[in-house]
């Protein structure tokens, strides 16, 4: 199921909402249905992971992770 950030047109709330096939989602704060889906970073950037800040290629340092990949 994929969780999906959406702003109600009505009350102007923006709130996440799994959503499941064509399911249609209502607003948490007044009922009401029309939802736009909100364009959102990738959950790893949002909460500061590998991809907010990458690391530079080459130099031979590695990958960072210890994997041994160099």
């Amino acid at each position: 199921m994929p969780l999906y950030e959406f702003v109600c047109r009505d009350c102007q709330k923006e709130q996440e909402h799994l959503v499941r096939g064509n399911e249609t989602p209502t607003c948490d704060s007044c009922g009401g249905v029309k939802l736009s889906k909100l364009l959102s970073v990738p959950a790893v950037a949002h909460l500061g992971g590998e991809a907010a800040s990458p690391r530079p290629m080459g130099g031979g340092g590695g990958c960072g992770t210890g994997c041994g990949c160099h």
